[in-house]
């Protein structure tokens, strides 16, 4: 390994095609995941939770393989051949979820109608298609095995290898960095095995809530210091909005779970430091004048265009078609119609671009995918850490997602979708806990004769 401190190098997307060593590792994990998932359903969740951020994508001509399809594929198969419990796919939670999906997709199909690039919509129809059997796929798993201390275990040692492997950046090199005191020097923004530093920051959007929902029931000294090295993690993202999230859906963990007040009063005072400490060193460091605005300029460790730019193309490209959009997935490849030549890159905004690509059906799809998932672990009335902290987890990357998009990135919404899934399954399997309660009792109640 050759050692780079402190210094910032572009990184440039390859598509790799596939070849024997990938496919080999491909395999082992299908394999790896489907003996866990045959052993204990629990168990192959729990892998796909460290597969996801540290997915490893090969191309098939315009397509991926990654290790987390090839988990998934395995959890499938196993699952099929394990009598899997599927009561839980027929609970409304479940059901509100899946035409929340339903919707999304038929939102993609339309926006066909005005696309110049189809097999850009097909591509992201299918990713989206993939999250919906990844969620589908964690809740059948955790109904037929509802056991979630190999959830809880893994999930923090994957988080402590996603710290670690941005944290060693710092030494082996960063690929995006900060220009300070007048472009006289970069600090280097760690990526980590994320695809950069906002997409690191959108999983700890995810996790952070979960984590500190758990650590305010069940005392855990492991637990802490790995709450606490995501923290400083994240910060160290320098992500704006990313940050901002996993405040809002901590803050929202909290007020759902109600700690006694000192601790409470702790966070406020924790937060406010924080960004006063942020802005301080910020501003001491020599940041550029635009760092905080939507105009900063673009640099060389930065996008190709900045905010402003990327919004105001959003807005002209669903002027075009204001119902259906210019398609799923075209609008990286449209921009130059509204000025932004050379330039191919996401919206930087989860709404805009759904705007911009499915239009006014899109944008409110997009929307209610959100808002099912709110309403759905908000009005359950349980407050598990899991289903709370997904709660936080869902208002944090939802609010992340005004300044990035997020789900753009299948690493950070694979997560969430695992997460999320499991958190469901157990609103779904306290629904039928109260359905077959309440049919014993029924069938107990003696008929009188006539």
């Amino acid at each position: 390994m050759i050692l780079h401190p402190w210094t910032v190098t572009l990184r440039h997307e390859t598509h790799v095609p596939i070849d024997l060593v990938s496919a080999l590792i491909y395999l082992a994990c299908a394999v790896g995941v489907g003996l866990l998932t045959r052993r204990r359903p629990a168990l192959g969740v729990a892998a796909l939770l460290v597969l996801a951020p540290f997915d490893f994508p090969r191309y098939v001509g315009p397509t991926t393989i990654t290790t987390l399809k090839a988990g998934v594929a395995g959890l499938l198969v196993a699952l099929a051949f394990s009598r899997p419990d599927l009561a839980a796919l027929r609970t409304a939670p479940v059901r509100v979820m899946v035409t929340a999906f339903a919707v999304l997709l038929a939102a993609i199909a339309l926006s066909a109608l005005h696309a110049q690039h189809l097999g850009a919509v097909l591509r992201e129809a299918l990713k989206n298609g993939e999250y919906l059997l990844l969620f589908l796929a964690a809740i059948v798993a955790f109904a037929t095995d509802p056991d979630d201390r190999p959830f809880w275990r893994t999930l923090e040692a994957g988080v402590a290898l996603v710290c670690l492997s941005a944290l060693a950046e710092y030494l082996v090199g960063a690929h995006s960095g900060i220009f300070l005191h007048g472009n006289a020097w970069v600090f280097p923004r760690i990526a980590g095995a994320l695809e950069g530093p906002n997409q690191l920051a959108g999983y700890f959007d995810i996790v952070l809530p979960v984590l500190v929902a758990r650590a305010l029931v069940h005392r855990d000294r492991i637990l802490a210091v790995v709450l606490v090295l995501a923290a400083v993690t994240d910060l160290l993202t320098v992500s704006r909005a990313g940050i901002l999230g996993a405040l809002i859906g901590v803050g929202a963990v909290l007020v759902v779970l109600r700690p006694p007040q000192a601790v409470a009063w702790r966070y406020v005072a924790g937060v406010a430091v924080v960004l006063a400490a942020s802005v301080a060193a910020a501003v001491r460091a020599g940041v550029p004048s635009g760092y905080f605005s939507l105009d900063q300029a673009p640099q060389a460790a930065d996008h190709l265009a900045n905010r402003s730019q990327l919004w105001h193309a959003a807005i002209e490209l669903w002027r075009t078609s204001p119902i259906v959009g210019v398609g799923a997935g075209n609008y990286e490849l449209d921009l130059a119609e509204v000025g932004l030549s050379g330039v191919r890159t996401h919206a930087n905004s989860l709404y805009l671009q759904s705007l911009a690509e499915g239009g006014l059906i899109g944008l409110a799809a997009t929307i209610g995918l959100f808002a099912a998932a709110i309403v759905t672990l908000a009005r359950s009335g349980i407050r598990r850490p899991l289903i709370v902290g997904a709660l936080g987890a869902t208002i944090a990357l939802a609010t992340h997602q005004i300044f990035d998009d997020l789900l753009f990135f299948p690493k950070v919404a694979s997560v969430y979708w695992l997460i999320t899934g499991v958190a469901v399954a157990e609103v779904a399997a306290r629904r039928l806990f109260e359905r077959r309660r309440a049919a014993t009792y029924v069938a107990d109640v003696p008929v009188p004769e006539r």
